[in-house]
């Protein structure tokens, strides 16, 4: 059944590119976290997920 898709090349680079900027981004994002310092970490923690003025 999937034997009959026809691909053209355009489209095969295109999922490449795709998958290659989600991968970008979660290395860029995965250094930026990496590099944070323990004061800011400490701080992120303690936020609050929810306000507290619950009516």
């Amino acid at each position: 059944m999937f034997h009959r898709i026809i691909v053209e090349d355009w489209q095969r680079s295109l999922s490449i590119l795709s998958i290659m900027l989600f991968f970008a981004v979660f290395v860029i994002h995965f250094i930026r976290v990496r590099r944070m310092s323990r004061d800011t970490v400490a701080y992120l923690e303690k936020l609050p997920l929810e306000p507290d003025d619950h009516d």
